[in-house]
């Protein structure tokens, strides 16, 4: 007997060959075992249970033609194959579509049906799959599904590879690179699930299961991979349906199936591999000898008994000697900085992927649209009031770059917050709204602010006379912040609305104030954060030492100014659902703060960071909630003050750019160089813009989706790339005007003067 095993790297991410080998090797101790690989450098090679190596061409120089002969002659001699690769079993698949009677690996029908995301074969599986999204959405969908699963997304390659993505400049980056080394745009983003990490490996042999174990992570490695665990029976609720979903592919080969268990005990699958697990050995040592399984259900050879020898598995590193036909390869030249070689895809996986996409150009569309639905455009519409207020624009008279007003935009939305929070209000809580100047201290948006019965939400003692500037009164102003008395000598002498404190020296500050006859508010509060929030503004509620001056400082408020909390958390950076998460837990530590102080709650400021689409299509239901959670909890608030700065002043305004040059690079690459710059639109790299040209021909305005081309800005800086990845319209010339939506929150307010002269 002969047997041919392949994916013999054995790093801190291993494959599955060396394990193979071992079960193999108990299960069949007269066979002789081949080690299969396209490198010199898999350390895997060296091992001693090997009889023999069959090593290729790194798979970017072999020629597959002649390679799939070969493996057909070796397989028709009577070999036998077990792939240890994902990216080797599907071009396997593509040489052998129905299988071969001795290649121990999944026809080209349980492939397709096992492309993750989707995973459409285990869907009667007892499990669930976690929300996913593919990146050929536009990046407007991608960075709503990250705030809508609170930024706890991974951002996972069609074959390997998996990041977390915490924010939007780490996403952008990852994709980047995903997009390089797999060579495709088809990436997908998945919501993370909390849990614990299982496995439910199998083994079968033309549609009949042969075998299954599961296994629990005990143990991993900072990549999150197998280090230890612990192995048990497969449960009939379980195994039943696995058994159905070989029968239905018809599977060959190993395989295993990637979960994770929440807390109400629910299975959701990551995953599922077209191979055995490189833990598969564990299994052996726990009396399940999976590969030797395979053997014995292609061949009727019955394998020597498995005995258990324990239920637990841990791994250890160990030397062995290097072949002196295979010795170690050269050290790279250091002089471009190298320290060693690269270990990940030693064997050139990576160039694989890019031939298979040849070979079979729809394998990944089964798994990111498994209804047959319409492919998604990459390309995100403009609402009616962004394409009415750049229409009303005298392009031909403006000198680029140059931020346009959406007056019409900004004037709606406006109107559309003054009448949400007159439908909120009862008569037991007056809702109002609250525009923060940073965010933008244009006068035509304060302006639009006053006449919409807003407040003036000002961090500076500056930002309260711009608000008196245009008309506020100080009854009509909300002052906070951490450096809210700068600069010194314009405190209004009137009385404003609400003062609040981030820190419990200001707050002392604030006391003394009052007490001097310096200030004066008819609510004066603190602002709080929340335990386990990294913030560096609010006071902390997780110290005890802390807390207890807070409790004191409070009761020394003065008893003619009303007592108010505010709660200010970025959504747009901690994600919606967590940002409702935090509310709670804040109103109920509002409630002990009552208690301990004698003091109520009069005044709730709830700012939010909030991203427009977030506020906007949400409407009334979760502030409605908010508002009846706040009258049940703290009874004596009557007003809530909601901050939806950002929601207002994003959408306000675009940039007008036009193209200086462009230049064609190699494979389709493009570099549009612009007379914008990150001095103009420094948010690039924390949100996505919305972006068009303006067709010369027809003044219609062409919407801007994924690509090669990069719009370099005017600017001698390296990282002046405002925008990567797009792909300009067809005919797109110098001179051609883009304009960049969604720029007049702090794209606007943090730009700066630079390369002007």
């Amino acid at each position: 007997m002969k047997i041919y095993v392949s994916g013999l790297y054995a790093g801190g991410n291993p494959q599955p060959g060396l394990g193979i080998v071992r079960s193999l090797r108990q299960g069949y101790p007269d066979a002789t075992i081949v080690g299969v690989d396209y490198s010199t450098r898999v350390s895997g090679i060296h091992f001693e249970e090997l009889d023999e190596r069959w090593i290729q061409r790194p798979w970017g120089e072999l020629d597959l033609d002649s390679y799939g002969n070969k493996v057909r002659d070796l397989l028709d001699a009577g070999g036998l194959w077990i792939s240890g690769s994902d990216l080797e079993a599907m071009w396997l698949a593509s040489i052998f579509r129905e299988g071969h009677p001795n290649l121990l690996a999944p026809p080209m029908r349980g492939i397709k049906r096992i492309t993750k995301p989707a995973v459409e074969a285990a869907a009667a599986l007892p499990i669930k799959i976690p929300t996913y999204l593919s990146t050929e959405h536009s990046d407007w969908d991608l960075h709503a599904f990250c705030r809508a699963h609170d930024w706890r997304v991974w951002l996972k390659g069609p074959y390997y590879d998996a990041s977390r993505t915490p924010t939007w400049d780490i996403f952008t980056a990852v994709r980047g690179a995903l997009s390089k080394i797999w060579s495709t745009e088809k990436l997908f983003l998945q919501a993370h699930v909390s849990g614990y990490e299982e496995s439910v490996m199998l083994s079968a042999y033309r549609g009949e299961l042969l075998g299954a174990v599961s296994m629990r992570k005990r143990d991993i490695t900072p990549e999150g991979k197998t280090w230890a665990g612990d192995v048990s029976e497969v449960p009939p609720s379980f195994l039943e349906p696995l058994r159905e979903m070989v029968r239905a592919t018809n599977w060959t080969g190993g395989g295993e199936l990637e979960m994770v268990r929440d807390a109400s005990e629910q299975l959701w699958l990551i995953e599922m591999n077209p191979r055995f697990p490189a833990w598969v050995h564990g299994a052996t040592i726990a009396g399940h000898n999976l590969p030797a399984l395979l053997v014995q259900g292609a061949t009727g050879l019955p394998a020597s008994p498995a005995p258990a020898t324990a239920s637990e598995f841990t791994r250890i590193v160990l030397e062995v000697p290097v072949r002196t036909d295979f010795p170690l390869p050269p050290l790279p030249e250091p002089f471009a900085g190298a320290v060693g070689h690269s270990m990940k895809h030693p064997s050139g996986l990576t160039a694989l992927a890019a031939r298979l996409h040849v070979i079979d150009p729809d394998m990944l569309d089964v798994a990111l649209d498994p209804e047959g639905g319409e492919q998604p455009s990459g390309l995100a519409a403009l609402p009616g009031s962004f394409v009415a207020d750049i229409a009303a624009q005298d392009f031909d008279a403006m000198e680029t770059p140059h931020y346009i007003y959406m007056d019409t935009t900004a004037a709606g939305l406006f109107k559309r917050a003054a009448e949400r929070a007159l439908r909120l209000t009862t008569s037991a809580v007056e809702v109002v709204s609250g525009y923060s100047i940073k965010t933008n201290p244009d006068p035509r948006l304060i302006r639009l602010a006053l006449d919409n019965g807003f407040y003036a939400e000002a961090i500076s003692l500056s930002e309260v006379q711009s608000a008196l500037e245009v008309g506020f009164r100080a009854d009509q102003v909300i002052l906070n912040g951490p450096g809210k008395w700068w600069p010194q000598g314009l405190m209004p002498r009137e009385r404003m609305h609400a003062v609040f404190c981030d820190s419990i020296a200001d707050l002392d500050r604030a006391i003394a104030a009052v007490a001097a006859g310096e200030m004066s508010a008819r609510h004066i509060g603190i602002r709080i954060r929340t335990p386990n929030i990294v913030s560096r503004f609010g006071i902390p509620l997780d110290s005890p030492t802390t807390f207890g001056k807070l409790i004191a400082a409070v009761k020394r408020l003065p008893g003619d100014s009303a007592f108010g909390v505010h709660f200010h958390m970025a959504s747009s950076h901690v994600g919606v659902a967590q940002w409702w998460h935090l509310f709670e837990s804040m109103l109920g530590w509002c409630r002990s703060i009552e208690r301990l102080t004698g003091r109520t709650i009069e005044m709730l400021d709830m700012g939010g960071g909030w991203y427009p689409d977030d506020w906007h299509e949400d409407e009334t239901s979760k502030i409605a909630h908010a508002v009846e959670l706040v009258h049940n909890m703290l009874p004596g608030v009557r007003q809530i003050a909601s901050e939806p700065g950002k929601a207002m002043a994003q959408p306000s305004m675009a940039l007008a750019m036009r193209i200086l040059e462009i230049q064609e690079h190699e494979e389709g690459h493009v570099d549009a160089v612009v007379d914008a710059s990150i001095a103009e639109i420094p948010m690039h790299f924390w949100q996505p813009h919305r972006m068009v040209r303006k067709c010369r021909e027809t003044g219609a305005l062409q919407p801007i989706g994924r690509g090669k081309t990069h719009l370099m800005g005017r600017l001698c800086m390296e990282h002046d790339i405002i925008a990567s990845n797009i792909e300009l319209p067809e005919g797109t010339r110098a001179g051609d005007l883009l304009i960049f939506c969604d720029a007049g929150g702090y794209d606007r307010s943090m730009s700066y003067v630079f390369g002007r002269g």
